[in-house]
């Protein structure tokens, strides 16, 4: 897996991207925190890290950052993760909290929570059923399968699209209630990919967690309001 890793502090930070994105995603907070170890990560299948072999779950992704994680000593680790890097970081804090002395999570608009759905979401599986029941008779509708789905998942490659479609049909709403750790979420209140109301359910969820809204921004809150996260991650990082 691609990284890359600033300082020589045993207090670590370790920035994970959403789907789509890599390590630069994050890469502006480099000459933010002096006095930590910077971990930025490419996901196997994005960046410059090659796809999994197999079709991953997030527990392998999760899996994956352990290891690396392995490699170094770390005292205090802080896991900064913007939406799937946040389901990453739900399963981790899930699987292996009780392995480090001092974690803490910051969620940024991050997935994980079963969106509700609706008659047009149930509408587009019955004609994408539909369509690849047919398309082996009619070459056109092949075509228009291609061009089905999320834009997250129409750029795919044959392995990733698996890889997706397992990753974001699991809902770690049970993954979260387990979670013992200090943990913020940091949210745009017009978030149309990961909506509000997932923030609102993880805050109940995660037990002591608190909810940080910028309001008027979407999916990228941290990008958007980029003075306001850093004052609110920095103080969240020294409390």
């Amino acid at each position: 897996m691609n990284y890359l890793k600033f300082g020589n502090s045993k207090n670590f930070i370790l920035f994970l991207h959403g789907w789509g994105a890599d390590k630069n995603s994050f890469l502006w907070m480099k000459d933010y925190f002096e006095d930590f170890s910077l971990i930025y990560v490419d996901f196997p299948g994005f960046g410059k890290s090659k796809e999994p072999d197999v079709i991953w779950s997030v527990y392998d992704y999760a899996l994956a950052i352990k290891q690396l994680l392995d490699n170094f000593q770390i005292e205090k680790l802080v896991i900064v993760a913007h939406s799937f890097g946040g389901r990453v970081a739900i399963k981790f804090a899930k699987e292996f909290q009780t392995e480090f002395d001092d974690l803490k999570l910051c969620l940024i608009d991050s997935a994980g929570i079963k969106p509700r759905r609706n008659l047009i979401y149930f509408y587009k599986i019955y004609k994408y059923k539909f369509l690849k029941k047919i398309a082996k008779c009619f070459k056109f509708c092949e075509k228009i399968l291609q061009n089905q789905g999320s834009r997250d998942y129409i750029c795919l490659s044959l392995k990733m699209k698996e890889v997706f479609k397992r990753v974001v049909n699991e809902d770690l709403s049970s993954d979260a209630k387990q979670i013992k750790v200090k943990t913020i979420l940091i949210w745009g209140s017009k978030d149309k990919d990961t909506k509000l109301y997932m923030a609102k359910k993880l805050n109940k969820l995660i037990m002591g967690s608190r909810i940080y809204i910028f309001k008027g921004v979407g999916h990228y809150s941290f990008l958007e309001r980029k003075d306001e996260f850093l004052i609110i991650l920095d103080t969240f990082i020294k409390s």
